[in-house]
């Protein structure tokens, strides 16, 4: 995955945790105000209710009109009978509980801008009041009675308690997983790019043994000795070939992390596809031969010309050649179909090996990725070679897809655009 990948996946996931956080505060907060609606209808519901059972006791309200005529917060409690407020005070608390409302409230009377309530009046500072006129009951126009909860926000939190708690542990938790998701992220990367910069490091380190082993090998085919003893000349020619190979996977590696680096850089011309094939043949005739295999050229008339970088491309056809063969246990047999299409030129490389299963075709372009079998030593490579392939075709804006089917081979169909500038990319 590039760098740019990342990002953008850890900035997705980061719009995604913090929009989950608003989501789950706008929805507490939604709850508090439906709660606190809930609380201001039922509470009021309740005063008229109190106010039209008061209304019913003759006595009562006269004791009230009475108690309320004073014109002093403090001649109006020593003047009212204590039982007023008492039997006041009791029916709003039945009517409160009938809404499970069990609340500790002042009580207030509100006549004009005199108020005459139980309780100290500071304890109106910072409170919420609950008003409803008397006009009914005690026929006065300018009168209220007020319930003060001082307690009220503690209540709602208390009614809420499950589900607040719960969101708040519940915002905790991603927060932190988040966190070390990130963290565990970052050391995965860190890793991984030491890994990588040890895996290049030591393919730039062969590149010496390995020329040295190649220099020494065709010495030896130059000498007397290997002229005139045919073991000799096999195996210094079997050095040659096997370095060739270990070049060529050392080459693949440091191909690939240029390429997931974006440091490869691609010389495009203008090429005839045939003698890029052709090329690529070449690599693993031998191989053929000695197998009893064959190849079989299906070439359409005319040129085939692609635009893009040669060696690369020639690296692409040797890695599907090089597959074909060796996922080709008992024939080989590779037949090669090159034509010109409306979309451009088309390339088929189609083998009649071992074949894969429906689920494997989505995975064989993921790097490192090889597909099981009893003996996993049965071919040999990294799994690096079909996700080189597909991007080193990506970057020339060709298209790779496979056919195949378990015990009936594969078909690699490769599609160049009909249409790319110098550098590769569509007109």
């Amino acid at each position: 995955m590039s760098q740019l990948k990342r990002r953008i996946l850890v900035f997705i996931a980061l719009l995604s945790i913090l929009l989950l956080l608003g989501l789950q505060v706008h929805w507490l907060l939604y709850s508090y105000r439906i709660e606190e609606a809930l609380f201001s209808k039922s509470v009021r519901v309740a005063l008229n209710q109190s106010i039209a059972t008061l209304s019913k006791d003759e006595d009562m309200c006269q004791s009230m009109q009475k108690s309320i005529s004073c014109d002093s917060s403090f001649r109006a409690s020593r003047n009212h009978p204590p039982h007023v407020w008492q039997n006041l005070d009791r029916q709003i608390r039945d009517e409160l509980a009938l809404y499970d409302i069990d609340l500790d409230y002042d009580l207030a009377i509100f006549k004009g801008k005199d108020t005459l309530k139980i309780s100290n009046l500071d304890q109106l500072v910072g409170t919420s009041c609950y008003r409803l006129s008397l006009k009914n009951a005690l026929k006065v126009s300018d009168t209220e009675i007020g319930v003060i909860f001082p307690n009220r926000y503690k209540f709602f939190m208390h009614r809420m308690g499950l589900m607040f708690t719960g969101s708040v542990l519940l915002i905790l938790l991603i927060g932190f997983s988040f966190v070390l998701v990130i963290r565990y992220y970052l050391k995965e990367i860190s890793l991984s790019n030491n890994i990588k910069e040890m895996v290049n490091n030591l393919a730039h380190e062969f590149r010496t043994p390995i020329s040295s082993i190649s220099l020494a090998a065709k010495m030896i085919n130059q000498t007397p000795e290997a002229s005139l003893n045919s073991k000799i000349r096999k195996y210094s020619d079997t050095i040659i070939e096997e370095n060739k190979r270990l070049q060529r996977q050392s080459d693949h590696i440091l191909q690939l992390a240029a390429i997931e680096q974006n440091n490869l850089e691609f010389k495009f011309e203008t090429l005839d596809l045939t003698n890029i094939i052709e090329e690529a043949i070449r690599s693993i005739e031998i191989h053929i031969e000695q197998c009893e295999g064959k190849i079989i050229r299906k070439y359409d008339e005319g040129l085939f010309l692609v635009r893009g970088d040669h060696n690369e491309l020639v690296h692409v056809l040797m890695n599907l050649f090089s597959n074909a063969c060796k996922y080709s246990p008992n024939l080989i047999e590779i037949t090669i179909l090159l034509k010109n299409t409306n979309k451009g030129v088309q390339l088929n490389i189609i083998d009649k090996g071992i074949g894969m299963a429906q689920g494997e075709k989505q995975r064989i372009f993921d790097k490192y990725y090889r597909i099981p079998s009893g003996n996993q030593h049965d071919t040999k490579g990294f799994g690096i070679g079909l996700y080189y392939v597909k991007e080193v075709l990506k970057a020339h804006h060709a298209s790779i897809e496979v056919e195949s089917e378990p015990g009936q081979g594969s078909n690699f169909a490769i599609l160049f655009p009909k249409e790319q500038g110098k550098d590769g990319t569509k007109n």
